[in-house]
């Protein structure tokens, strides 16, 4: 990886995430005897079980997984995959003798739920990994089309049901509670307070332009127009297709009740949008710019 190429806020996100997801681990998760999710929550099994240290079982886990991501997976990818990995297993070292008290189940819950969601949110917003079975969905992901979080979810369930036969069934309770309460925090942490909702108005020839000019006068918002035809009356219609935030679809509605009553329109939940716009995700924030620059018909 050329010093020139390093991403700099990919870097401090692995740092701060990884950092985070250690004190879950170490504060709260293995003194309660509890597992995450992927090769994390592998090694903390092998550890409870032969007593291990889960720093390094990190490390000798990723070793075939790496190997294989160098096969079939970018060198970038695998480069900041590996300094996420071995930054997760330096911060597993250092926070080792850190202890959270909690003795309450719920505390337990929300404390690991929370500093361990926020630590994975960190990394994913930053664009980053610790490989583990990233690695692994991502490689099932590029040859077989399968969507990365349903393999991360079957690995995960694995990991459950060998906490079940070798604890017992509250434990894997308590361990799925876990992971949910952190799949909710890196949602949040990722996608943000700020969600956006995608309005498609169908409106005719006559109200199209009014329409189009009063969002962008009212709400600045970019629209699209898109050329349609009514299936039934057979007459042109227009359809006008906008991003805004949740707070501007009351205005939206409105300027549309008092231009056109009879226009269609439909909202839509949004939890990203990237591109140019106010509040948007830009696209050269993400490793798809890099691919658009290289081959401009990615785009």
């Amino acid at each position: 990886m050329k010093a020139k190429s390093i991403n700099f806020k990919r870097i401090m996100s692995i740092i701060l995430g990884t950092l985070l997801i250690a004190i879950a681990t170490n504060g709260v998760l293995l003194p309660n005897h509890l597992l995450s999710g992927g090769v994390s929550g592998i090694s903390m099994l092998i550890h409870f079980i032969l007593g291990f240290k889960v720093s390094i079982l990190v490390i000798a886990i990723n070793i075939p997984l790496f190997i294989l991501g160098f096969i079939f997976l970018k060198k970038t990818y695998l480069a900041y995959s590996l300094f996420g990995m071995l930054m997760l297993s330096f911060w597993l070292e250092v926070t080792n003798s850190i202890l959270i008290p909690t003795d309450n189940i719920l505390s337990i819950l929300v404390v690991a739920g929370l500093l361990h969601g926020l630590g994975t949110g960190i990394i994913f917003r930053g664009n980053g990994s610790t490989g583990g079975t990233d690695i692994i969905a991502k490689i099932i992901y590029d040859h077989f089309s399968i969507n990365m979080a349903t393999v991360t979810l079957a690995l995960n369930a694995i990991i459950i049901g060998l906490s079940i036969y070798f604890f017992d069934i509250n434990i894997a309770v308590l361990t799925i509670s876990t992971m949910f309460v952190s799949s909710q925090v890196v949602n949040f942490v990722v996608d943000g307070i700020n969600r956006k909702r995608t309005i498609y108005i169908i409106t005719d020839e006559v109200h199209q332009e009014s329409l189009s000019k009063l969002i962008l006068k009212e709400l600045h918002r970019g629209v699209t127009v898109i050329p349609a035809l009514g299936a039934y009356t057979e007459s042109p219609r227009y359809i006008l297709f906008t991003t805004v935030g949740v707070r501007e679809v009351a205005k939206v509605r409105h300027l549309v009740l008092t231009s056109d009553p009879k226009a269609f329109m439909t909202v839509t939940e949004t939890s990203q949008v990237i591109g140019n716009g106010r509040g948007f995700m830009h696209l050269e924030s993400l490793d798809l710019a890099e691919t658009v620059h290289k081959n401009p018909q990615a785009s």
